[in-house]
């Protein structure tokens, strides 16, 4: 094999394998055991069998074709993450409204998610609204483009990661 197609061979196995190692860390972050496993045996052959061919190599382009294969992984990784985007989370939509708030909870609840609102109070004792949403990651842009259709653009939304949810956690259906 010449030495362009084993450095190309490098990048790529490097690629896949960083990538795999991303997603072990975000699924243990998660705390999704059950895949990390596999991924963790693969990886580990993966690493031995390059890092053989690096240390072996005798070449500088050896290791530069293996960094180069790291940072594209974590790239590719972090793609495919926020692609199947695992978890759960919470968005809290403030409204200065009521009727706006009326609006908008009654629209994401018709889509299939599970709503609470709060009554709050800003500045100067000022009255606000609270929308509160437990849903899966996946469905921020569902939220965002509900929002959209009912001409609410650019609200003051938190979003916060929810390590776990008892019971239901409903989701957009379409």
């Amino acid at each position: 094999m010449n030495l362009f197609a084993e450095l190309s061979l490098i990048v790529l196995v490097m690629v896949l394998s960083n990538a795999i190692g991303t997603l072990k860390t975000i699924f243990i972050a998660r705390k999704y055991f059950k895949p990390v496993y596999i991924i963790v045996f693969i990886d580990a052959i993966i690493f031995a069998t390059v890092i053989t061919k690096v240390t072996s190599g005798g070449e500088y382009l050896y290791v530069l074709a293996f960094a180069v294969g790291k940072m594209l992984g974590v790239f590719l990784g972090g793609a495919i993450e926020n692609k199947i985007a695992i978890g759960l989370i919470e968005a809290d939509i403030m409204v200065n409204d009521k009727d706006r708030m009326i609006t908008v909870s009654d629209c994401l609840r018709e889509a299939g998610f599970s709503v609470n609102t709060m009554v709050t109070y800003g500045i100067h004792g000022n009255k606000r609204y609270i929308i509160e949403i437990t849903a899966k990651r996946k469905d921020i842009d569902n939220i965002k483009d509900i929002l959209k259709n009912v001409n609410y653009e650019n609200p003051t939304m938190s979003i916060k990661e929810v390590s776990g949810v008892y019971g239901k956690v409903c989701s957009n259906k379409g």
